[in-house]
């Protein structure tokens, strides 16, 4: 059993180890761990985006309105406050994607793999940026695979997951800075 906590200090030290562990060992970036804090405290529906939405001929943000919209029967506004964004992005992405596909997504819930939809919250990458990151950093797959996962090129894929890459360092940078 650990030794009980003492101080405000010894809780700050925990709390900056858990958050290295969950960094480094769980390939999360510090957005997605409060994230995850968040989907816990406020009790917000554990929403999950199956990856097959995303290998389609949508582009990946017509991709995730359609699906919460048609899959989970979300309203507009439901989605907009997931994601993060404007109702009125939401339904025109929503809108594009009914001209471009009338059926619903079809998902095999027993091979799918599935992502968090707070990794769509966070806005400093696109939704591709993020399936990307998430796919190489918790899955470890290389740009091949998921290349192949997507149905898009391999090196696609690659500046994809450099920009995704670039933008994490510049975003830690920046907290850096402020801290």
């Amino acid at each position: 059993m650990p030794p009980p906590i003492q101080s405000r200090n010894d809780s700050f030290e925990l709390l900056k180890s858990i958050i290295s562990f969950m960094k480094s060992r769980q390939g999360l970036s510090l957005a997605e761990i409060v994230g995850l804090y968040n989907e816990t405290e406020t009790g917000l529906k554990k929403e999950v985006i199956p990856l097959s939405i995303f290998s389609h001929e949508l582009s990946p943000s017509e991709s995730l309105c359609k699906y919460l919209k048609e899959n989970r029967s979300l309203t507009y506004h439901e989605i907009a406050v997931i994601l993060k964004r404007d109702d009125r992005s939401v339904w025109t992405s929503y809108q594009r994607a009914l001209r471009k596909s009338k059926e619903p997504f079809v998902i095999d819930i027993s091979t799918d793999i599935f992502l968090p939809v707070f990794l769509f919250s966070e806005r400093t990458k696109s939704v591709l940026e993020h399936v990307v990151s998430y796919l190489g950093a918790v899955h470890k797959f290389s740009n091949s695979k998921i290349a192949v996962l997507l149905h898009k090129n391999p090196a696609s894929i690659a500046t994809v997951r450099k920009r995704a890459i670039e933008k994490e360092r510049a975003q830690q940078k920046g907290g850096e800075q402020q801290g």
